[in-house]
């Protein structure tokens, strides 16, 4: 079975809270976004070729719950399976270090370019859930906003339920996400884009150091910009019994 193909990804996330309050924040991302990484055929994933960066067992914890959401999609739209490819941008693990990501998104592509894809959201209570953005079985272009149901809980300055809307663009490489609460009122503006970069040598040492720190300081930074959100006064929403919305 071929491997699946790693990308670095250099990149950066901004993140805006709208509203009578305002706070926002943009660091520099790096991940990789891996391409090809699962066989329709075997019915398998196929493993990359590092010895410095992993995955774990299939990619992610809800690697099979996306991979399921794909098959009934292609069956639902009568698409080629073999014609498909899974791409995945999410941070790996790099050494010892294992990542954690707050969200990584799986692509499903065909030569029309891309059909579907699922945003993979886990909280700081280990709480994940996937939510499925297509446009009923037509290519997803960046000319369209996708909206999704919110049922999980992210942060407590943000309720559990709501709505996402989401917007994919390709070249060049951005994803939208704006969070709007149970009264349609918008409350977060998010985008993450960037690019494929091709390095070698020293360089390619330097980013993958810099992808370790990066690794190191996602919890950190949630936990800080949480702390200035309360400073703030930004109304807290109680995590509860449970993070996932009734």
């Amino acid at each position: 079975m071929d491997k699946a193909r790693l990308n670095l990804f250099d990149g950066a996330v901004s993140h805006r809270r709208v509203g009578h309050k305002k706070h926002q924040f943009e660091y520099k991302y790096k991940s990789v976004i891996v391409e090809d990484v699962f066989d329709f055929n075997l019915e398998k994933f196929k493993s990359i070729k590092s010895k410095i960066l992993s995955f774990g067992n299939n990619y992610s914890d809800m690697s099979g719950k996306v991979i399921d959401s794909m098959k009934s999609f292609i069956k639902d739209k009568s698409i080629e399976a073999n014609q498909c490819k899974v791409n995945l941008l999410r941070t790996p693990n790099i050494g010892f270090i294992k990542s954690f990501n707050p969200v990584c998104f799986w692509f499903l592509e065909t030569q029309e370019g891309c059909k579907f894809f699922v945003a993979e959201v886990k909280n700081t209570f280990h709480e994940d859930q996937i939510y499925i953005i297509e446009n009923n079985g037509d290519t997803i272009s960046e000319n369209i906003w996708l909206e999704v149901e919110k049922n999980m809980y992210v942060s407590p300055f943000a309720e559990k339920s709501g709505f996402y809307k989401f917007n994919l663009s390709r070249n060049p490489f951005k994803i939208k996400i704006n969070q709007f609460n149970k009264e349609k009122k918008a409350e977060i503006v998010t985008n993450i884009r960037g690019a494929i970069i091709k390095t070698t040598g020293m360089k390619k040492l330097i980013f993958y150091f810099s992808l370790a720190l990066s690794s190191l300081l996602v919890v950190a930074r949630i936990h800080i910009q949480a702390f200035f959100l309360w400073m703030k006064k930004f109304k807290i929403f109680p995590h509860g019994d449970s993070g996932y919305a009734d």
